[in-house]
């Protein structure tokens, strides 16, 4: 009896078709396998931000992907354009790391010139592949997958794999997965980059939150108060960042005398801080022993020049006011001028006499001092030069006639005359970036 057959084709497949259900299957698998290592990536990269310790870890991933023998990643230095080898893996890692490439030296530095990726499946026929460090390490490189990382259209570094354990050279598909671990080897790169970035300037702004707050002690906590009420005292520094080099202090004295010191030390930041502290210091010590403006002048600037450091020096004014007989005398270093207000009349006069070169500069330089006689309500004003240079958004600078022209107005006390002046300056440059430290202060004789 014949056999009956499958209506519905043969009973039995054949042989090729059994292989190619096969290795569809094992192809399958692989992207599946493949598609798994992308994403346990992209985890790393959402997890860690230490540069170093993120890409050696992807690039252990792409390595196994890619059934590398060794895998490395170098960035470039944009100071000496140069590839630097930030992560190298296989037997010869440690060896590897100590090398740098040019600018289009190698086929790493071919691509990064380029910005286009390549495949290398002999390194023997390929006049761009440099044999530099395999003389070096004794390494031997037989094939090359090589392609740019890049951020934002611009090229920071090459990564590469090198030598299928199978001895077979790498393939276009294999360019194509090797590109998706690239793009997220640059991404941890930028990630990593810009936390370390954030890291710093957070660090900074401590370091400098800090040295405000030391610089803030050097500053008078307390304003003079005078006996018998013969005098007022008001001032402000405002700093263009943390920390600045405008400084103001005060001397006391037993014969009913107050001293006003107002300077400004070239630079901002840190530099101008620590070269403003110590200058206060030495006011202080000097203010006790030399009685005259003059004197006290001359005195600083010696010890300044003979510890002069990067050319800084700083413009300096120091004035006393005896109380009783209202005679206020003055010696000028390179500042702007004292501003006398008459409480009679509002007028506004610059005090331009008794002006010399800035403190720190030279080394015996003759200081000269004058004398005005200030009358009940007359008011001597400080300020630096932040005051008269802050911007307007049209780049306009505030300029004397304007603080003339707050100074002219009646005001209630030192205190409101200090307010006003910086509020109007406020105003003025409403919109802009303060790129002067601002101080005003003010001194009024009762």
């Amino acid at each position: 009896m014949p056999m009956t057959g499958n209506k519905r084709g043969t009973a039995l497949e054949s042989p090729t078709h059994a292989v190619d259900q096969h290795d569809e299957i094992r192809c399958l698998r692989a992207k599946v396998a493949d598609l798994s290592t992308l994403i346990e990536t992209s985890i790393i990269i959402n997890s860690l931000l230490d540069l170093e310790e993120l890409v050696g870890l992807v690039m252990e991933k792409a390595q196994s992907v890619m059934k590398a023998e060794a895998s490395s990643v170098l960035l470039v230095n944009e100071e000496t354009n140069m590839l630097e080898c930030e992560v190298a893996l296989g037997e010869v890692g440690k060896e590897v790391r100590k090398l740098q490439l040019r600018m289009g030296e190698g086929i790493a530095g071919w691509v990064a010139e380029h910005g286009e990726p390549q495949i290398i499946p002999d390194t023997t026929v390929d006049k761009r592949f440099s044999t530099k460090i395999d003389r070096s390490t004794g390494f031997n490189t037989r094939s090359i997958l090589a392609a740019p990382l890049t951020v934002k259209n611009r090229v920071i570094g090459v990564a590469e794999v090198i030598n299928r354990v199978d001895g077979e050279a790498f393939d276009e598909e294999d360019l194509a997965l090797f590109s998706t671990f690239c793009r997220q080897v640059a991404m941890a790169i930028e990630n990593a980059r810009m936390h370390k970035v954030k890291l710093e300037k957070q660090k900074l702004e401590e370091q400098l939150e800090s040295a405000r707050i030391i610089q803030q002690s050097f500053m008078p906590q307390e304003f003079p108060h005078s006996p018998g009420l013969g005098f007022a005292i008001a001032a402000r520094s405002v700093p263009a960042i943390s920390v600045g080099g405008d400084f103001f202090d005060f001397t006391e004295f037993e014969q009913r005398s107050i001293g006003i010191a107002v300077g400004d030390v070239t630079g901002k930041g840190v530099p101008a801080a620590l070269y403003m502290a110590r200058l206060v210091s030495d006011l202080r010590l000097y203010a006790q022993t030399h009685r005259s403006p003059a004197d006290l002048v001359a005195a600083l600037n010696q010890v300044l020049v003979d510890r002069s450091r990067r050319g800084m020096f700083v413009t300096f004014q120091y004035g006393i006011l005896d109380v009783a007989t209202g005679v206020f005398t003055y010696s000028n270093a390179g500042h702007l001028p004292f501003i006398r207000i008459s409480a009679l009349t509002q007028r506004v006069d610059f005090l331009e006499d008794a002006k010399s070169i800035p403190l720190g500069i030279r080394a015996d330089m003759p200081f000269t001092e004058e004398s005005i006689e200030l009358n009940s309500g007359d008011c001597v004003v400080s300020i630096t030069d932040g005051i008269i240079e802050a911007m307007d958004a049209q780049g306009q600078a505030y300029s004397f006639e304007r603080v003339v022209d707050v100074l002219s107005r009646p005001a209630e006390s030192a205190e409101a005359l200090v307010a006003s002046l910086l509020e109007d300056v406020r105003l003025f440059s409403e919109g802009t970036q303060q790129h002067d430290d601002l101080t005003v202060l003010v001194l009024k004789r009762n």
